[in-house]
């Protein structure tokens, strides 16, 4: 999980500089980061009996970029795993579902990497915000479920270690 929360505080700092377009690239990719390579990867590897087919598994499920490709998987494994609705999952502050935010907010980041667009301090401190509640509001409850908790510098341990 490191790789994301470096990527957090690097938006941050670019956000804080005035460079919201390449703070909006990082807080997207720590999304990414948090929602594939923090839970789904290893929750997918996990599940796989076969440590040579586990390997093939994942990067078959999980290869493709962009959250709609691996929702369902993610919302399977969050009612089985965790017991939570993460669909239905909402910052206090909007009404929008927060996958659909992640989704809005992949599509400004292609549009400013594939297209030059450019984007205002607003977006870069929704990014800011979306990336926090993904890390707060899916990541530390489907840890907690697991038995793990996040330590300092992002490492992830089970309770108790």
């Amino acid at each position: 999980m490191r790789p994301a929360v470096d990527a957090i505080q690097e938006g941050k700092r670019l956000a804080q500089g005035g460079h919201n377009s390449a703070a909006v690239v990082f807080f997207v990719t720590a999304i990414e980061i948090l929602l594939k390579a923090t839970l789904l990867k290893p929750v997918v590897h996990g599940l796989v009996l076969s440590e040579g087919l586990a390997g093939i598994i994942v990067e078959k499920a999980l290869g493709q970029p962009g959250f709609d490709r691996y929702s369902s998987l993610l919302a399977q494994l969050f009612s089985e795993l965790a017991g939570m609705d993460i669909q239905a999952i909402k910052r206090k502050e909007t009404n929008d579902k927060l996958l659909a935010e992640c989704t809005a907010l992949q599509k400004l980041r292609n549009q400013i990497i594939h297209q030059g667009a450019t984007c205002k301090p607003e977006l870069s401190s929704h990014g800011l915000a979306v990336s926090v509640a993904v890390y707060e509001l899916v990541v530390q409850p489907m840890l907690s479920k697991l038995g793990l908790h996040v330590i300092e510098h992002g490492e992830i341990q089970p309770f108790g270690g």
